[in-house]
């Protein structure tokens, strides 16, 4: 009777072993699926009968425990762009059913956006993270810091786009660095005010309204609508002496955009600021002036007084742009830092720089801009050499209201959306968690898990922070079932299975034997 049981218990045994073998191949192509590892102990054992020693006899098999295996599967390339994979073994991702409101875990990184905006599973669970803080963002833009890491606020909560427009943006920045042509001839200047010869032979009324400059270069900025106006710099030369050479600048917008009441309906209409430009004899920028309208009449250089300057200590100007979608509506004026690629470490104008454009008199006073102590050059900075002119670098931070139209994630974890006008923006950051013992997660079905007293609670945190590997976008992790080991497995449990089965019939056969006898 012991040998049939103890036959029993190995069948019994290995048709579990054979189940759980087979579960695992049903699942090779499962994504994210974890296979299950199945160990055997045995049974109490009884003595020996007629002994002391000692001997023992065993009593058959049992299922001792199944276990989760948490290796890595393949990661394989993906055609949804929020398609994911957790790249290494430490992470799940956190998902939550709407309907009863229980979260759940998995390895399944196969989301897509619904119609509500959520970011969801193949089943309709909600993706969790956390909102990106874009405040902190925007402040920090306008500090001029680089964030090391993107801020978020709030707690964990369901991903969810629920404006698919990105706002316009006035532009507050406009880089325009050129190189000019320091063979450029000298023309006909201003016998009364030389270095603003340029400016004083513009006429907003004439087509075009500035006909005698050596170089011009444009750019497409924005206002607080998002409509687009073309800011022109004008360039022209002044003097070479003393081996420096001056430069007159103008930065202008068509006539008919501008809305300042400090030059509106008159002759300088769509001028919104004027300079000079200093180099040396090796063709690097030393200063420059800025001057801005005062609101008097703009005709006289006297009411050209300095431009403001930023914090980093670059010259702004001032526009008051009329409404591309509701004109004559003049908008609020808005300033932006206008870059030359030179700067004062010390936010500020020199105590010699000339308070109008009137006064800035002779050659010297023309170099008077910024305090040469406190001057510095950008790593790209506009130069004065002997080759043609032409625009360096020319870039400005505005831009029109734009359309979502796809998103993607970093290795981070972090959700952007790109829109319509160029523009991408970060969303959200995708919450991954952690367990003490994840092989003893609790399988749900559908590529779920949730935690069990023995795997401990869930830690919270990002990709590539702490104990948590980086997120693969455009990609899958596939099951990390091992097809060859698994049909090794259920050959030996078949072999297994079948020689218990031939302990039972042997045992049978001794209880027909014994029969026999008794008759």
């Amino acid at each position: 009777m012991s040998a049939i049981w103890t036959g029993v218990s190995g069948m019994l045994s290995y048709s579990q072993g054979i189940a759980t073998t087979s579960n695992n191949l049903a699942n090779t192509n499962t994504t994210g699926y974890k296979s299950s590892r199945m160990l055997f102990a045995d049974l109490i054992s009884t003595m020996a009968g007629g002994t002391s020693d000692g001997s023992q006899i065993g009593m058959g098999v049992q299922v001792g425990s199944t276990s989760m295996d948490t290796g890595v599967g393949s990661l394989t390339s993906a055609s949804n762009s929020m398609d994911m994979a957790i790249d290494g073994e430490r992470g799940y991702f956190i998902v939550k059913n709407p309907d009863n409101d229980k979260t759940y875990y998995t390895r399944d990184g196969s989301f897509n956006f619904d119609t509500s905006g959520y970011l969801v599973s193949e089943t309709g669970n909600q993706v969790q993270g956390w909102a990106v803080d874009q405040a902190a963002i925007t402040a920090a833009k306008k500090a001029g810091t680089t964030l090391s890491t993107v801020p978020t606020t709030g707690t964990v909560t369901d991903i969810q786009i629920k404006d698919f427009r990105i706002d316009p943006q006035a532009t507050s920045t406009v880089t325009m660095i050129a190189n000019l042509d320091s063979t450029a001839e000298t023309g006909d200047l201003d016998a009364t005010d030389p270095y603003f010869t340029m400016f004083k032979s513009y006429d907003a009324t004439s087509d075009p309204t500035v006909s005698d400059y050596d170089y011009s270069s444009q750019i497409t900025v924005y206002d607080s609508e998002g409509g687009a106006h073309e800011l022109t710099t004008y360039y022209s030369k002044v003097k070479d002496a003393n081996g420096k050479e001056y430069w007159e600048y103008m930065v202008t917008v068509p006539p008919g955009e501008d809305g300042s009441s400090a030059t509106d309906g008159t002759t300088k209409d769509g001028v919104l600021m004027i300079g000079t430009m200093t180099f040396s004899s090796q063709g690097e920028m030393e200063n420059l002036t800025a001057f801005s309208p005062s609101g008097s009449d703009p005709t006289n250089l006297s009411n050209w007084t300095q431009a403001s300057v930023d914090s980093n200590g670059v010259p702004q100007l001032n526009a008051s742009f009329v409404s591309t979608t509701n004109s004559p509506t003049v908008l609020a004026s808005q300033a932006i830092s206008y870059k030359t690629g030179l700067t004062s470490t010390d936010g500020a104008w020199s105590a010699r720089a000339p308070a109008s454009a009137a006064a800035i008199g002779d050659v010297a006073a023309a170099n008077a801009g910024y305090d040469s102590s406190t001057t510095k050059n950008a790593v790209t900075c506009t130069t004065n050499y002997a080759t043609s002119s032409y625009t360096l670098s020319s870039n400005q931070d505005g831009y029109p209201s734009g359309e979502l139209e796809s998103t993607s994630v970093d290795e981070n974890g972090v959700v952007s959306g790109t829109f319509s006008n160029g523009q991408t923006k970060q969303l959200w950051v995708v919450a991954l968690a952690d367990f003490k013992s994840p092989t003893d997660l609790y399988r749900e079905g559908n590529n779920l898990l949730s935690a069990t007293e023995a795997s401990g609670t869930a830690s919270i945190g990002r990709a590539n922070t702490g104990v948590f590997d980086g997120i693969a976008g455009y990609t899958l992790e596939s099951s990390n079932v091992d097809l060859a080991t698994e049909m090794v497995n259920l050959i030996t449990l078949q072999r297994a299975f079948q020689s218990n089965s031939k302990v039972v019939s042997t045992a049978d056969e001794m209880m027909q034997k014994a029969l026999e006898i008794k008759h």
